[in-house]
């Protein structure tokens, strides 16, 4: 009986370790959306139809950010919500893991601190 329990016990600490080692990658840090909306499309320039501009707070920090692509990559966006994230070595760009599966790359413009 103890053994069946030192097994069992074993077995729920491995799965639980394999579970928080596939949730946290390699840099990648939790980030929230502060804003997200979608800019407006220039009818001249019909390849910028797609434009967003995302708020993004990583640590003590808000990141504001434009995107270009479809909007099936940002689908998931919204106030409050929580991806994966990382800076990249330059300081200028977020790669942010959407729903979607996507790594979608967020041009920095501009940071602030929260007061």
């Amino acid at each position: 009986m103890k053994t069946c329990l030192v097994v069992l016990a074993c077995c729920l600490t491995l799965a639980a370790t394999l579970a928080y080692a596939q949730g946290a990658e390699e840099g990648f840090q939790m980030a929230k959306v502060v804003s997200f909306e979608k800019l407006a499309s220039n009818a001249q320039h019909p390849e910028d139809a797609d434009r967003y501009k995302i708020a993004m707070r990583m640590n003590d920090t808000i990141y504001i950010c434009r995107a270009n692509g479809p909007i099936t990559d940002f689908m998931g966006f919204s106030p409050g919500k929580e991806f994966p994230t990382k800076l990249d070595a330059e300081g200028k760009v977020l790669l942010v893991k959407a729903p979607s599966g996507q790594t979608v790359q967020l041009n920095i413009q501009s940071k602030k601190m929260p007061k």
